[in-house]
């Protein structure tokens, strides 16, 4: 019997060498480790080479870490004049790539000296609830005693006694960094907290879905004010009566399979309520490329990393957001700025030649590389290196840098949605390539396997097209059969002889 290469064999000549599809990915820029303040470059240099991680994603964890860390307790007036343009200095991200990867290992790693900081506080905590409750109880003792003065003095006409002071205010319980959270509860936490909280989650699609679900249209709106953090809140219950916050401030952090990115985009930002921004609010967000090789690496981690770390939290956790620290470019950082916004504004914002979502994800680095020019000179301040008055010039360099590193990975991220059936073409291409279709196949039949981008009709038929232009396919004849024509293809057989 003839196999199917010999069966195609005889026809090669009437076909024409396929077209390659280019890469799946587009390029990102790599990660230049100068865009980072000095403060924290050891760090993620120790963490990614002991964990044999990508550098990028320590470097977007501990940005995000400081964002989470700071909040409120500092704003940013990225304009000379206009001082209606304030923001406070929390961030969204999050760290893409496939399972396996050591995404949150990577994660608790950088962000632990955020957790100590915070086991420090609710040792205090636990500490001032103790003695408050103990107060309590001599309070209710002495009040409980003046109650009983009070009528004995009322039935012999002696002068009543003057009532104890009673006001003891319950202990608040500071916080800085949470796992899991309900809605209500991180709205109570950030009643108690007006600077702000990080949220750290280790899948963040799982989150992006939960919000999609009917019925939660009121967190989801209540999670896009808390990106400005600036906005405030209430939450009316029957029995729990109102709570107020006047500016919910939230950084938010996580990590994402590209696999699940893809569906969750493709899904959300077409038109429709879920096409809201949310997304684009994801600014410091990574995909680098998963590096080829890799090493055992077997040490402690470098103390004096850890340390200045360690340092840098304390110092930034213990601000304000009663006198929140304002922030302002210097002189030369203001120019560098005020041309930085220029060329972002024309040449991307009011062009016509980006996808509207991205438009929309680059809207938001308006605030993005203000905002990361004051975490940068707030952590060398707090490391002890000086500066932390205002933005230095080479502070807004490495925004303006890490700027348009992010750009990168967003043209990457975006790019499954841009071009949905240009991947879905390359998915098709790559399964004719593997043989796991006949040489002559059918709409329905690509579709019943229910393969990634491929599981509709009009799916099917925009790859197909985009495969007979390129010379993979070409419209089989009708089988001839009674009822409507079978829509099929026939395979290139050259696809097989390159695959060979």
């Amino acid at each position: 019997m003839a196999t199917r290469v010999e069966i195609y064999d005889s026809q090669t000549e009437t076909w024409p060498k396929p077209e390659p599809l280019g890469d799946d990915l587009p390029r990102v820029m790599q990660f230049n480790s100068e865009l980072l303040p000095a403060s924290f470059r050891p760090l993620v240099e120790d963490v990614s080479e002991r964990m044999q991680t990508p550098p990028d994603f320590a470097a977007a964890t501990a940005i995000n870490a400081l964002a989470g860390c700071v909040n409120r307790r500092a704003l940013v007036e990225p304009k000379a004049h206009d001082t209606s343009f304030r923001k406070p200095c929390n961030l969204w991200g999050g760290i893409i790539g496939p399972p396996g990867l050591l995404k949150s290992p990577l994660m608790e790693a950088v962000t632990y000296p955020l957790t100590a900081v915070e086991k420090l506080w609710r040792a205090e905590y636990e500490s001032e609830l103790s003695a408050y409750e103990l107060q309590t109880e001599e309070q209710e003792l002495v009040l409980q005693a003046w109650k009983e003065g009070y009528k004995a003095a009322e039935k012999k006409g002696a002068p009543k006694p003057i009532r104890p002071d009673s006001s003891v205010r319950r202990p608040t319980q500071r916080r800085l960094i949470l796992q899991d959270a309900t809605f209500e509860k991180l709205h109570e936490i950030l009643s108690e907290n007006p600077t702000g909280v990080l949220v750290s989650r280790d899948e963040l699609t799982g989150w992006l879905s939960e919000l999609d679900r009917p019925g939660r249209e009121g967190e989801r709106a209540f999670f896009l004010s808390a990106w400005n953090g600036t906005t405030g809140h209430s939450i009316e219950r029957i029995g729990r009566g109102s709570v107020y916050v006047p500016a919910c401030c939230v950084s938010l952090f996580g990590g994402i399979t590209p696999a699940r990115l893809r569906t969750y985009l493709q899904d959300a930002l077409e038109d429709g309520p879920a096409n809201d921004g949310l997304m684009q609010r994801f600014q410091n967000l990574v995909w680098p490329d998963t590096p080829a090789g890799w090493e055992l690496i077997d040490r402690l981690p470098d103390a004096e990393d850890q340390s200045r770390t360690k340092l840098v939290f304390e110092r930034l956790a213990s601000l304000s957001a009663d006198e929140p620290r304002l922030l302002k470019f210097s002189l030369a950082a203001q120019q560098l700025f005020d041309a930085w916004l220029q060329e972002l504004e024309t040449t991307k914002l009011r062009g016509d030649t980006l996808h509207p979502a991205m438009v929309a994800h680059l809207s938001k680095y308006r605030s993005l590389m203000p905002v990361l020019g004051a975490l940068f000179e707030l952590s060398d301040w707090a490391a002890g290196l000086g500066g932390g008055d205002e933005i230095s010039l080479n502070h807004g360099k490495q925004a303006a840098g890490y700027c348009e590193y992010l750009e990168s990975h967003a043209g990457r991220i975006y790019a499954c949605i841009v071009s949905p059936e240009l991947r879905a073409a390359r998915e098709l291409a790559r399964r004719l390539t593997a043989g796991e279709l006949r040489e002559r196949f059918t709409v329905r039949q690509v579709y019943q396997h229910d393969w990634a981008g491929l599981t509709t009709p009009s799916r099917v038929r925009a790859a197909t097209e985009i495969l007979q232009e390129a010379g993979w396919l070409r419209p089989a004849e009708p089988d001839g059969g009674p009822g409507r024509p079978t829509e099929a293809f026939l395979i290139n057989p050259r696809i097989l002889e390159d695959s060979r």
